[in-house]
C-alpha cells in the first residue's frame, strides 16, 4: 500500500502530502504477514442500480481485452473519460519473467491471460502458469502467490525495510481451497481472482508484478526472517489502466431520486474525489458521512444532521487507517422513513476523523469536506402510494451525551429533553384523535405504565398521514433504569359514558442515559445554579476547608448567626468574610478546628473529611437515618476503604478501622460518596484530596436523595 497519501483542493490544485505514520520495520516484518485478509479483496460486488441521467456518460473507457467489465461502469464519473494506461517500470521485462537461480527445467513461467485490468473499475484477473511436469511437482513445493510492486520480493527484503503489501495473496493450498487455482489438463494451474475496484492504489503510478513462489519439496516451510530463502521466484507484469479522477468532489447515487421518503430507502452511494482537503483528524477512527437540510432562501445547511452513516476508512498501514484509498469511497446506507422531507433540498458530505462535538461548529456543517448537492427528495404522487404503508416514528437523536450516538436517547440528568420526532403513514381517523406518549420499560423492555408526557397531535398537524413536532421532557420526570419507548396512540371516545379507548399505533425504543459523567455534569450544573463557592478549574484537588464550610452554609440559606466579638480560631478574624459561616459550623456541629485550636481555612480536604461535614451537616438537620444492617460474610469484608478491594459499584462495608469511618459508612450507605467503576475509581477511600467536582458530586447527591448509579 501507498506510504502517502496525496489529497487535491476542490479545483484540482496540489496540497502537502499527508506522510503516513512510520512503522518499526523489524516488528512488522512479522506481522506484515497477516496484515490483509484474503477476504477483503474476493467477492467483488457491482454496484447495483442506476445513476442520474446527469452523470450518464455519452464515451465509455476503451475496452480491453479480456477482462469482465463492472456492469456499473456507466455510473462512474470518470466513464466519460478515456482510461490512461500505467507506464512500466523502467527496466522490468513485459512477460514471462521466470525465476532465477533454477535451471530452465525447475522454472515456471506465468502469462496474464485476462489482459488489462482497469484499477478504477475493478473486474477479473486470470493468471496460467506453463505446464508442470510430475518430476517437477515432485521436486517442488507450490508456496505462495500475489500481486507485488514491480521488481520486489514477495514479502520482506532482507535489509529490513517493507515491500509493498501484496494485493492478492496466500498460499497457493489455501488459495485451491477457496476455489482460486485450477487444475488444467496440460499439467499448468491457473489463478483466477476477482480485484474490486479501487483497492489497487492509483498514486503513485502503480506498476504491479504476479507472483508465484515456490521451493524444494524436501526442505521445511520458508521462513521471510531466516537469512537463507530457499523460495524461487515466477513473475510476470499485470497491465493496468485507470479512469482520470474527477478533479471535483463528485457522489454517484443507485438511483436518480428519493422518490417516497415515507418508506424506508436503500442507496448506494459512490464518492470521488472525497477528502481533497487535509483531513482534520487523520486516523482511525472512521469518517462520517452526513445530511444536512438545506435553507432555500439561503442556500446554506441548517440545523443538526438529519442522518448519519459511518463509513471506515480503505488507506491503511499495518496498525490503523487514515483516508480513503484513491479518494474514493463506497457505502451501502439505509435512509428510514420519515428522515428525510419531501421537497426539502439537502447536502452531503464527510466529516474526516473524529465527530466534532455540536459546539464547535459556528455554522452547521462548517467542518465538512467535500459538501455537494444529495439527490433530489420528490413528494408522492398521491395517498395510494403510502396508503398500504405501515406507520413509522422516527426521532431525531439530541447530541447532549459525552459521546454521541446515532440513536436517540433521554436522561433523567438533562434539565430539558428536546426531541425532534416525525410520524408517517398515519391513517386517516374519522373519530378520535392521534398522541404522542413517552413511556418507561423495564429492563426487559416491557411497558410499565408510567408515563412521563401525553401530547395531543391536533387534526389539522396530520397532513397526509405525515406530523412532526418538538417534545420537551423535563429531566426531573424521568427514572434511573429500565429504558422508554415513545409511542404514537389512537384515543377513541368512549361510548355511553365508557372511558377512552386508546392503541398503540406505532412505538420506538429510546436510550437511557445515566452514568457517572452525566452525574458529573448535571452536579456542576447544580452546584453552579446555587451560586455556591467557584473553582477556576473543577478537576484541580483545591477545595479547601473554607470552600467546604461557606458552600454547606450557604446551602443552609446562610442563616442568620450570633456572632462573638472574639473570634475562637486564633487564625480567624471576626472581620473575616467567612467568619459567619465558620460559627455557624461550630454552633452546628460541623467542626471545631483542628486540635491546635486553629480553624485553618486554607488547607485542603479528605475525601473522609468531605463526607464527615456532610455527615453532620444531615445530622444537625435530623437527617440522619440509622445505619443499615448488614450480614457478616467474607464476601462482605471486601471494600474499596484502605485494606480491602471492591467489584464495580458501591461498596458495602469499611475494610478496617479508619477515620470518620462511621461518616464514610453513611456516605455509602446513602450513595453519597463510594461509587466504583472504572470510570470513577477516584471514589474508593484510598486518601486523597478532592476538588470541587467531588463536592459538587457529593452536595448534588446528597441534594437529590443519593446516587441513582448502579
Amino acid at each position: 500500500m501507498s506510504s502517502f497519501f496525496r489529497p487535491t483542493t476542490a479545483q484540482g490544485a496540489k496540497v502537502p502530502a499527508l506522510k503516513a505514520p512510520t512503522q518499526n520495520a523489524r516488528t512488522l516484518k512479522t506481522q506484515g504477514k497477516k496484515a490483509i485478509s484474503l477476504s477483503l479483496l474476493l467477492g467483488m460486488t457491482p454496484l447495483a442500480g442506476i445513476t442520474p441521467a446527469a452523470l450518464a456518460a455519452p464515451n465509455q473507457p476503451a475496452q480491453v481485452e479480456p477482462p469482465q467489465a463492472d456492469p456499473a461502469s456507466a455510473a462512474s464519473p470518470a466513464a466519460s473519460l478515456q482510461a490512461t494506461p500505467v507506464a512500466a517500470a523502467p527496466g522490468v521485462s513485459g512477460t514471462g519473467a521466470a525465476a532465477t537461480g533454477a535451471s530452465d527445467a525447475d522454472k515456471i513461467d506465468l502469462k496474464v491471460t485476462t489482459g488489462t485490468i482497469n484499477i478504477s473499475q475493478g473486474g477479473t484477473v486470470s493468471v496460467t502458469t506453463s505446464p508442470l511436469s510430475p518430476e517437477f511437482r515432485k521436486k517442488y513445493k507450490l508456496f505462495q502467490f500475489g500481486l507485488v510492486n514491480r521488481g520486489t520480493d514477495y514479502e520482506w527484503s532482507r535489509t529490513g525495510e517493507a515491500t509493498q503489501y501484496p494485493l492478492h495473496r496466500g498460499k497457493v493450498d489455501h488459495l485451491r481451497d477457496d476455489g482460486i487455482v485450477h487444475d488444467n489438463p496440460d499439467g499448468s494451474l491457473t489463478f483466477t481472482f476477482e480485484v474490486k475496484k479501487q483497492t489497487i492504489p492509483a498514486s503513485p503510478s502503480p506498476a504491479l508484478d504476479v507472483v508465484l513462489t515456490y521451493y524444494p519439496a524436501g526442505e521445511r516451510e520458508p521462513n521471510a526472517d531466516e537469512y537463507e530463502d530457499p523460495r524461487l521466484t515466477a513473475r510476470t507484469p499485470l497491465s493496468l489502466t485507470q479512469d482520470p479522477e474527477p478533479d471535483q468532489t463528485t457522489y454517484v447515487y443507485s438511483m436518480p431520486a428519493v422518490d417516497n421518503p415515507w418508506v424506508d430507502t436503500q442507496l448506494t452511494i459512490e464518492g470521488y474525489h472525497i477528502l481533497s482537503k487535509q483531513l482534520v483528524e487523520p486516523g482511525s477512527a472512521p469518517a462520517y458521512l452526513m445530511l444536512y437540510e438545506v435553507d432555500p432562501a439561503t442556500g446554506k445547511m441548517v440545523g443538526k444532521p438529519v442522518f448519519t452513516h459511518k463509513v471506515r476508512y480503505t488507506d491503511c498501514g499495518e496498525y490503523y487507517c487514515w483516508s480513503f484509498l484513491n479518494n474514493y469511497f463506497s457505502a451501502d446506507v439505509t435512509i428510514h422513513a420519515g428522515t428525510l422531507r419531501p421537497g426539502k433540498s439537502y447536502m452531503i458530505g464527510v466529516y474526516s476523523g473524529l465527530f466534532p462535538n455540536p459546539d464547535e461548529e459556528k455554522v452547521p456543517g462548517s467542518l465538512l469536506t467535500d459538501v455537494a448537492p444529495f439527490i433530489p427528495v420528490r413528494s408522492p404522487n398521491s395517498n395510494t402510494e403510502v396508503k398500504d404503508a405501515a406507520p413509522v416514528l422516527r426521532v431525531e437523536p439530541q447530541q447532549m451525551s459525552q459521546y454521541r450516538s446515532d440513536s436517540p436517547q433521554v436522561s433523567p440528568y438533562w434539565e430539558k429533553n428536546t426531541l425532534q420526532v416525525r410520524a408517517v403513514n398515519l391513517p386517516k381517523l374519522a373519530e378520535g384523535h392521534y398522541r404522542f406518549s413517552l413511556q418507561a420499560t423495564d429492563a426487559s423492555g416491557n411497558l410499565t405504565g408510567q408515563k412521563a408526557l401525553e401530547q395531543d397531535i391536533a387534526a389539522d398537524r396530520i397532513q397526509s398521514g405525515y406530523t412532526e413536532a418538538t417534545l420537551t421532557i423535563p429531566g426531573e420526570a424521568l427514572n434511573y433504569q429500565g429504558g422508554y419507548k415513545l409511542v404514537v396512540e389512537k384515543v377513541l371516545p368512549g361510548q355511553g359514558g365508557a372511558a377512552d379507548s386508546v392503541q398503540q399505533v406505532v412505538s420506538t425504543d429510546l436510550g437511557l442515559v445515566v452514568n457517572a459523567f452525566e452525574e458529573h455534569e448535571a452536579a456542576k450544573r447544580w452546584y453552579k445554579a446555587q451560586q455556591l463557592p467557584k473553582s477556576e478549574s473543577y478537576s484541580s484537588e483545591n477545595l479547601t476547608r473554607r470552600d467546604l464550610t461557606v458552600a454547606l452554609y450557604m446551602l443552609a440559606g446562610s442563616p442568620k448567626v450570633e456572632l462573638p466579638e472574639t473570634s475562637p480560631y486564633p487564625d480567624v478574624q471576626p472581620n473575616d468574610p467567612d467568619y459567619a459561616a465558620y460559627i455557624w459550623a461550630r454552633q452546628k456541629g460541623i467542626t471545631f478546628g483542628w486540635i491546635d485550636g486553629n480553624f485553618h481555612p486554607e488547607a485542603r480536604v479528605y475525601n473522609s473529611s468531605a463526607v464527615a461535614f456532610l455527615y453532620r451537616y444531615q445530622r444537625a438537620q435530623g437527617k440522619v437515618p440509622a445505619a443499615k444492617p448488614r450480614p457478616v460474610s467474607s464476601a462482605s469484608k471486601k471494600s474499596s476503604l484502605p485494606g480491602g478491594s471492591s467489584e464495580r459499584g458501591w461498596n458495602t462495608v469499611l475494610g478496617w478501622h479508619y477515620s470518620f469511618h462511621k461518616e464514610s459508612q453513611w456516605a455509602i450507605d446513602q450513595h453519597i460518596w463510594g461509587y466504583v467503576s472504572e470510570q470513577s475509581t477516584y471514589e474508593s477511600y484510598a486518601l486523597s484530596f478532592i476538588g470541587h467536582t467531588e463536592l459538587a458530586t457529593m452536595l448534588y447527591r446528597m441534594e437529590h436523595g443519593g446516587s441513582r448509579l448502579r
